[in-house]
């Protein structure tokens, strides 16, 4: 007998925070886990970690990019990757293939783009 219940979706176990709004570039940049502050000790998040959740704010002047993916140069296309106009979130976790890099970048070098990010150990 089914409940017709949802499994939770799973957030990670470890939360980190990272501000791109001091990286005065238009380029991609990459982040990984060691890039993020763990909200919980104040301190770089440990290297290594897969995403499993991510929220994106930016109160940037127009569209910014992200790929579930390092970048392959910084002047990458920004053609068929994911569009970020106010706020984004996502539970990268339910993917089939693992996150431990991602990329994004902005419009405008002086935008205010910050993310907030779950993590697998």
């Amino acid at each position: 007998m089914g409940l017709n219940v949802t499994d939770p979706i799973i957030s990670g176990s470890v939360r980190g925070v990272y501000d791109a709004t001091s990286v005065s570039n238009t380029d991609w940049n990459n982040l990984t886990s060691s890039d993020f502050i763990d909200s919980t000790t104040g301190t770089n998040c440990e290297s290594g970690l897969q995403f499993s959740f991510l929220a994106i704010i930016n109160k940037g002047s127009d569209v910014a990019y992200l790929k579930y993916r390092g970048r392959t140069t910084a002047g990458d296309s920004t053609a068929n990757e994911i569009k970020i106009e106010s706020s984004f979130s996502d539970d990268i976790g339910t993917l089939n293939s693992t996150v431990d890099t991602i990329a994004y970048k902005k419009y405008a070098a002086s935008d205010v783009f910050y993310f907030i990010a779950g993590f697998n150990k």
